[in-house]
């Protein structure tokens, strides 16, 4: 008889056999790291090094198909690479352009080797963990604002509205699981309170928007195809007539929106620092001063407007406009470049939503939205070692692929990609 007949069978050995995904852990490294970026400093931008660049060398053969496919991407960081050869700052227009250049490799590989379901999940576990992380070791500011773990309450506010809009993802996904919708609803209870306590009016106007928008998309979703698609043109063209009204009634919609939020009519100094912006691009319509290098101490104006707004630290301040702000440093071209990106991917979401549904394609839908309604007064992208600017990427990328995968959008969604 053969001897192995004898020998008891290790029925466990196949019953609890665990798969490790490697991408899955780097890229939760990434997140990880990206949201704590403010309170860890320095060991927060290692960390985030480290696990993109491990992500991008394991299979370097996939990293250089990913730049040649998407080599579009990178004209930004590029062109900030390149603003440092008339930039009164070389060396530091040329060092935050390479990194952001590196955080967009490791945005655009963290795309292509992860599934769009499972980053979202990556994602959703990393910033639970933030928001948990501020609520038991956050901090005041000197104005009695909760900022949490973060370095600045737009920040804190742009973390927690990412946390609620995954979550808000995950519970109205009919396809996710018992266990993600309840996740979804404890990332609800958990982020929503917190978007309150950072006090950022912006960010919670753009996010209102946002949500209206995605649940008149949620009624839509259940049409055939046909009706959904001509469904979604109304509610495009709906939205344009909206907009005209919104410029026609403009002086009726600030005022009440100044006595509702108790803003004054510069929205904080924010019309004041638009003009001066203005005057500044003037200066250098085309190139801009150079990336990164018109907050500089030693500079002037920058000095001013720190002495004028109370900025004792001299970081963390902007023209609270993406386009005005990028426009002053890496000029109109920049921003052409900045917009390209915004545009596509917003279109591409869109379409990635309306033929597939489901909740990556809805999450970054309404990331994307978020993005462009904010970028009005606030500058919530593109920066290097940041959570949102990653995010906004991804979408980029995941809506092209979505646009070549169309045929099988269900394949697209579940599939395990290279790793």
């Amino acid at each position: 008889m053969d001897k192995a007949a004898w020998q008891p069978r290790d029925d466990t050995r196949d019953a609890f056999r665990i798969h490790i995904c490697p991408n899955a852990i780097l890229g939760f490294g990434v997140f990880l790291a990206l949201v704590f970026v403010s309170y860890q400093g320095r060991s927060g931008v290692l960390i985030f090094l480290v696990m993109g660049m491990l992500l991008v060398m394991r299979r370097v053969d996939f990293a250089l198909r990913d730049i040649r496919e998407y080599w579009w991407l990178c004209l930004l960081p590029l062109w900030a690479i390149v603003s440092a050869m008339w930039s009164e700052h070389h060396s530091l227009s040329l060092r935050h352009g390479t990194q952001l250049l590196i955080t967009f490799v490791i945005a655009i590989s963290l795309a292509n080797r992860l599934s769009p379901v499972l980053l979202l999940r990556m994602l959703f576990f990393a910033l639970l963990i933030a928001g948990v992380a501020s609520l038991l070791i956050g901090e005041v500011r000197a104005d009695g604002i909760w900022i949490g773990i973060f370095e600045s309450k737009n920040y804190y506010a742009f973390t927690m509205v990412t946390l609620v809009l995954s979550s808000f993802a995950f519970v109205v996904d009919h396809r996710q699981s018992l266990y993600w919708r309840l996740a979804g609803l404890a990332g609800l209870a958990l982020g929503l309170p917190q978007m309150v306590m950072a006090e950022s009016v912006g960010a919670m106007i753009a996010s209102i928007v946002v949500f209206v928008v995605a649940v008149i998309l949620l009624r839509t979703s259940s049409l055939p195809p046909a009706r959904r698609q001509a469904s979604f043109v109304a509610l495009l063209c709906l939205t344009l007539a909206g907009v005209l009204a919104a410029f026609y009634f403009w002086n009726a919609i600030t005022e009440l929106l100044f006595e509702v939020t108790g803003k004054d009519p510069s929205l904080t100094g924010r019309t004041d620092l638009w003009t001066i912006a203005l005057a500044e691009i003037a200066r250098a319509p085309l190139l801009g001063t150079g990336y990164r290098a018109f907050w500089v101490e030693g500079n002037s104006a920058a000095e001013a407007l720190w002495t004028e707004y109370y900025i004792g630290s001299r970081s963390g301040f902007n023209f609270h406009n993406l386009y005005l702000s990028n426009a002053v440093e890496i000029g109109v071209v920049g921003v052409a470049a900045q917009v390209l990106l915004l545009a596509s991917a917003f279109l591409l979401c869109v379409r990635w939503l309306v033929q597939t549904g489901g909740a990556p394609a809805m999450f970054f839908f309404m990331v994307v939205s978020f993005v462009i309604v904010l970028s009005f007064v606030e500058v919530p992208v593109f920066f290097e070692f940041d959570t949102l600017s990653v995010v906004t990427l991804a979408s980029l990328v995941y809506g092209l692929r979505a646009a070549r995968e169309v045929p099988q959008p269900l394949r697209f969604q579940s599939a395990a990609w290279p790793g």
